[in-house]
């Protein structure tokens, strides 16, 4: 146990450094070299942890599933649907909060690498295959309507959430609490936009 968590910060530590001197350099203009030098490792063990500089970038979306995943099996028995889907994506915000500028480097990048890019759409498609049986439970438990597709109330979820990480990064001065705009506008989804009341549109 002791050496998996000395392994883990060691990861983290690689993956902050790398960040940071992508912020300070570019992505382009760093290379393994100077990761390695910076943390003080031999370029083997880097290559233990990341098989290629492109996958630091990709480590964001790895540690978030990990994160999903904890939370899914540690509130697996917790009544409502609404409240276990609250918890997972608060869970996801604090790791983001506490290192916004280096997650602002790895959307960054993201955005300017295809194949990047397509990589982090399978990490999006796991997050939402995750979340598909809990909103299959909701609606066998009535807490959601039973006319609605699960994959696609997985795909809305999800959207909201990376929307508002997008408006937090690019607009922070107009975005200081990440989570409270994620709770309105869930609570707007929740709610049923556009459903008709008794004849209210």
């Amino acid at each position: 146990m002791l050496r998996k968590q000395r392994k883990d910060e060691l990861k983290e530590r690689i993956f902050a450094t790398s960040l940071q001197l992508f912020k300070e350099k570019g992505f382009e203009r760093v290379t393994v070299d100077e990761i390695t030098k910076a943390c003080g490792i031999a370029k083997g063990t880097f290559y233990n942890y990341f098989p290629k500089k492109d996958t630091i970038l990709l480590h964001l979306g790895s540690y978030q599933m990990e994160v999903v995943h904890q939370v899914i099996s540690r509130l697996s028995n917790l009544p409502g649907i609404k409240e276990r889907l609250l918890a997972i994506f608060k869970e996801l915000f604090v790791y983001l909060e506490e290192n916004r500028d280096l997650v602002k480097v790895v959307y960054y990048e993201l955005f300017h690498s295809q194949t990047i890019m397509e990589q982090e759409g399978n990490q999006v498609k796991e997050f939402q295959a995750a979340l598909v049986p809990i909103i299959k439970e909701g609606i066998t438990n009535h807490e959601l309507k039973g006319h609605m597709n699960p994959e696609s109330l997985s795909s809305l979820v999800i959207s909201i959430y990376f929307q508002t990480v997008m408006n937090w990064l690019s607009f922070p001065d107009q975005v200081q609490n990440p989570v409270s705009m994620f709770l309105d506008q869930f609570e707007m989804v929740w709610e049923g936009i556009g459903v008709d009341k008794k004849g209210e549109e």
